[in-house]
């Protein structure tokens, strides 16, 4: 059974598959480290709101910036 963080990790590398998983940590950047532009970024927190049967409000999209603020977005909503 895959933690959060790596359901995440998952997500970010089906949307940019050039990324290894090694390179993903909760403190990486989406934009500036992974290089994930908005559009892939709206990409990824649809899969998550699918996957964790979630929803976000867009106060809360716009605060998200590293991986890190995606797990605690979702562990707020769970």
């Amino acid at each position: 059974m895959l933690n959060t963080l790596e359901r995440v990790n998952e997500i970010v590398l089906e949307q940019v598959p050039d990324l290894e998983m090694e390179l993903i940590g909760p403190t990486h950047l989406l934009n500036e480290d992974l290089g994930i532009d908005s559009l892939t970024f709206v990409d990824i927190l649809v899969k998550v709101e699918k996957i964790f049967d979630i929803e976000f409000t867009d106060d809360e999209l716009t605060t998200v910036q590293s991986v890190q603020d995606i797990l605690d977005l979702i562990q707020r909503k769970q």
